[in-house]
């Protein structure tokens, strides 16, 4: 393998025999499911206390045998951080290492010391996390993915191949983020891929965007849940000409009244997952609309504030993340922060992994007036990325206060006493780019409140009318 790319060999023998894993699973029913996450789970704190140094101080105290989940401490981002070389199961691997490839924008989709993969996480709660992935975790992610949300494919047609498509994905793309460099890394896997896919900044003006989709003629989009709304109400305007045949979302809660509008101004189906920068495909979206659990490779366990377990069909304080996949940074009883629902009804799709409800990321879209009064739609995930890239800072909340006003509040941390000022620019910059110049932004500092239930924290939306 050269440095610095991908080993398409390794990548699709590891890919075929964790999909031929995932489709004998899924056929076998609970019984098996249950025995492979125990095995998997056993074999995961056996290798974490012998080669993660911090996990072994953290688990000192414990009995010198096989170790349950129940008898483990949660862990968080912030502490993993601090100790992140202490954390990471490989010597080579190194906080500095790491950050240093992380800041430069030209790796991303290529392989960390040629055989790693880094996501860069949401800042959202305090502190952006880098989560490194190995090998056998990225083949698990591919398998599921394409397994799994196999039921998604392109128009659910078996007969039409994957290559006979185009792809379309409208996302952050200034950071490791997840969903980019999983993109970039397939698009380096697999020339068919790289012929037909493509990639939209979601920072661009909305019209830019739809330009270019018209141009492109995809068949598969890809995007968060308020950018496809945002397209569905230029489908309707008449200002976007496409027909795909499938749209995917992520990141962000799908309201089932703006599913219902999607599919309707595209007439086509709208499939969803839910993921993390932790582990992309935690669970699946069937064609009922549920959300089914990996449960066969991830352990999820919605808590109270006290961190025990929840009874079904009650929402969460938070969730523990237990990936069974990655060894190179094990995450084990792991706070993600959202709010989780374990659903106690089966599904009738007939598919042996459990189901739950997410509360997810429910920021709105801005409705912002240009100088001569036309609407501008700016999408949430655009503007917080627009701030976090441009200037660093991660915890701000912005309200729309009228037409053409915004209120930006700045959660300032030490040794970043020019944030409130960075931040004004880059919005500035932003709004400029979307054609929206000369918008009031008034900047103000002060602690962020968090969610009541999620722990983090709700970041764009628009302020309502006194009179409504």
């Amino acid at each position: 393998m050269r440095p610095g790319n991908w080993s398409f060999l390794d990548s699709m023998w590891r890919w075929a025999s964790y999909t031929t894993d995932a489709g004998w699973t899924q056929a076998a029913g609970r019984v098996a499911i249950e025995r492979l996450q125990a095995e998997r789970l056993s074999r995961l704190l056996g290798w974490t206390r012998r080669q993660s140094r911090h996990y072994a101080r953290l688990w000192d105290k414990l009995p010198n045998r096989d170790l349950r989940l129940s008898d483990l401490p949660p862990v968080h981002k912030a502490g993993l951080m601090a100790h992140f070389d202490d954390w990471v199961t490989d010597a080579a691997v190194t906080r500095k290492g790491v950050e240093e490839f992380a800041r430069d924008p030209a790796g991303i989709g290529r392989p960390f010391l040629g055989r790693y993969a880094v996501f860069s996480s949401s800042g959202t709660t305090g502190v952006p996390g880098l989560i490194v992935h190995d090998a056998e975790a990225l083949a698990v992610y591919d398998a599921l993915g394409s397994s799994r949300m196999g039921a998604m494919a392109p128009a659910w047609n078996w007969n039409e191949p994957l290559t006979g498509h185009r792809y379309a994905l409208i996302a952050a793309t200034e950071g490791h983020f997840a969903g980019i460099v999983s993109w970039e890394r397939l698009r380096a896997l697999h020339p068919w891929f790289e012929a037909n896919a493509r990639v939209f900044p979601v920072t661009a003006p909305i019209r830019e965007i739809c330009a270019e989709l018209e141009r492109f003629r995809p068949t598969v989009v890809a995007s968060y849940a308020t950018v496809l709304r945002a397209l569905a109400s230029e489908k309707d305007a008449g200002r976007l000409d496409i027909a795909p045949k499938v749209l995917w979302y992520g990141g962000e809660w799908l309201a089932p009244m703006a599913r219902d509008h999607i599919e309707r101004a595209f007439c086509c189906r709208v499939a969803g997952d839910y993921g993390a920068s932790e582990f992309l495909n935690i669970a699946f979206e069937c064609e009922r609309g549920s959300l089914h659990v990996n449960d066969d490779w991830v352990v999820l366990e919605p808590v109270d504030e006290d961190y025990e377990p929840v009874e079904p069909d009650t929402p969460s304080a938070s969730v523990l993340l237990t990936n069974l996949a990655n060894h190179v940074q094990p995450l084990v009883r792991y706070e993600l922060g959202d709010s989780v629902t374990r659903v106690s009804k089966p599904c009738g799709c007939g598919r042996p992994f459990p189901v739950i409800r997410v509360d997810g990321r429910r920021d709105e879209i801005l409705r912002l007036d240009d100088a001569k009064g036309h609407d501008v739609p700016v999408m949430p995930m655009a503007l917080c990325t627009a701030v976090e890239e441009g200037c660093g800072v991660h915890r701000f909340q912005v309200v729309q206060t009228g037409p053409r006003a915004l209120r930006v509040r700045v959660e300032i941390a030490p040794r970043q006493r020019d944030a409130a000022a960075r931040v004004k620019e880059a919005l500035g910059l932003f709004l400029a780019r979307q054609g929206l110049s000369g918008i009031a932004v008034r900047v103000e500092t002060g602690e962020i409140a968090a969610h009541p239930v999620s722990g983090k924290f709700r970041q764009v939306w628009r302020e309502k009318p006194r009179h409504a």
